[in-house]
This record gives structure tokens, C-alpha cells and sequence, in this order.
């Protein structure tokens, strides 16, 4: 079964909408708490970046259908959902509704339910140049949780 081609493009479009959120909220936070700029900063550049890996993979599907396959479906409302809070914290961040401490915690817990880690689950293939960015994807992701749990265990002088 090949790829849902229309279905797929959107799923991706919504990917790359939720990684452009992640990244403006990652400015957001790099703007309000300087002192901690750097590592927002860092972890928005990966974020830009997923963006444009997840952008280019659209164009390999669609320029290669017969290479991919549907994977698990991923319900398109709860991406844009996710989406929405995202943005909806990075306009409260903002505006200086959240304090540094909790800003750590909430892009730990948005960053343990962002669909990221699963990214490899939406389409099935063999392509080599598809699965190597989905990995990066992935194991970036991870050392974005990675990071925000060591900032969070030295919370204390948060």
C-alpha cells in the first residue's frame, strides 16, 4: 500500500508546523530568562532544523511515493491541538506569565508528548536518507528531555 500522498503531505505540513512552535517557544524562553539563553537557544536551532528535515522528507515522498508506505495513523486534530498549546505557552511566556522554573517544566512535559519520537512510526520504508534524518529527529529529541531533566534536577538554584 502506497502512501497516502494528500493525507501524508498534510500529516507533514502539520509536523513541520508543530517543530516551527517548539522553536518560537524555545526563542520565547531564550528572550525572557537571559540567563539561560544559551541553552534555549541551542535546543530552538534543533528544533529549526527538524523543521526543514521534515520538510525535505515531504519532498522525498512525493518525489518517490513508491518508496513509502503508511505507517500508524496519527490523528491530525491532536497535532494542530498540540500545536495550539504550544503556542499558547510561548505567548504566555511572552508575557512574562511564567516564571523561569516552570518554563523548564513545561517544555519537559511538551517535549515528553510531542509526537517526535515516533516520527519513524508514520511511514514505512527502506529509504536510507528518510530514516537517518527520522533517527537524528529522534535522537535529538531525546537529548532535549535529557537536558531538560538535568536543568530540572539542578532546579534548586532555579
Amino acid at each position: 500500500m502506497q502512501a497516502n500522498a494528500p493525507n501524508l503531505q498534510q500529516l507533514m505540513a502539520d509536523m513541520v508546523a508543530l517543530e516551527e512552535a517548539l522553536a518560537a517557544l524555545y526563542l520565547a524562553c531564550s528572550e525572557r530568562y537571559p540567563e539561560d539563553s544559551n541553552f534555549w537557544l541551542a535546543i530552538c536551532h534543533q528544533e529549526e532544523a527538524h523543521a526543514r528535515y521534515i520538510t525535505e522528507l515531504a519532498a522525498l515522498i512525493a518525489s518517490h511515493p513508491g518508496e513509502f508506505k503508511c505507517g500508524r495513523q496519527f490523528n491530525v486534530v491532536a497535532i494542530r491541538n498540540i500545536t495550539s498549546r504550544v503556542d499558547d505557552f510561548a505567548d504566555q511566556v511572552r508575557k512574562a506569565q511564567v516564571e523561569r522554573k516552570r518554563a523548564f517544566f513545561m517544555a519537559r512535559d511538551i517535549e515528553g508528548s510531542v509526537l517526535e519520537a515516533r516520527y519513524h512510526e508514520i511511514v514505512s520504508t527502506d529509504n536510507i536518507e528518510f530514516k537517518k534524518s527520522i533517527d537524528r529527529i529522534t535522537r535529538e529529541t531525546a537529548s532535549h528531555k535529557s537536558l531538560l531533566a538535568a536543568k530540572l534536577a539542578r532546579s534548586q538554584g532555579l
